[in-house]
C-alpha cells in the first residue's frame, strides 16, 4: 500500500475518510481498519458497544503523549468509564466508482 504513512494512517479509497490501519494482537492478529477521529472527539465505550453488531469488534484507542497510536482489544470486562476513544470498524458509505 503505497499511500500508507509510517504512523499507520491511511485514507479510504472510496470515501477518502482518514483511517487507522494496523495489526492488533500477537498470536492471532487481526487487521483493524477504523475511522481516525480528532483526538478531542469523545467516543465512550457504552455507545460504541451498543452501535456494534455481533460481527464487529469495538477497539479502544489510547492516545499516548509520545509514541505511536495502538489499538487495543475490548472484551466484556472493559471498564465502562474508560476515558479513551472507542472505535468501530470502518464502514464506507460511498458506492465504489469502478466495477473491478
Amino acid at each position: 500500500m503505497a499511500g500508507r504513512r509510517r504512523d499507520g494512517t491511511d485514507r479510504c479509497p472510496s470515501c477518502g475518510r482518514p483511517l487507522l490501519v494496523q495489526w492488533v494482537g500477537h498470536t492471532a492478529a487481526l487487521q483493524a481498519r477504523v475511522d481516525l477521529l480528532p483526538p478531542d472527539e469523545q467516543r465512550p465505550y457504552g455507545p460504541a458497544a451498543e452501535a456494534s453488531t455481533p460481527d464487529d469488534l469495538v477497539w479502544c484507542l489510547p492516545r499516548p503523549r509520545h509514541g505511536p497510536l495502538r489499538l487495543h482489544w475490548t472484551t466484556g470486562r472493559h471498564p465502562p468509564d474508560c476515558p479513551h476513544q472507542h472505535l468501530l470498524t470502518h464502514r464506507c458509505t460511498t458506492a465504489p466508482s469502478t466495477l473491478f
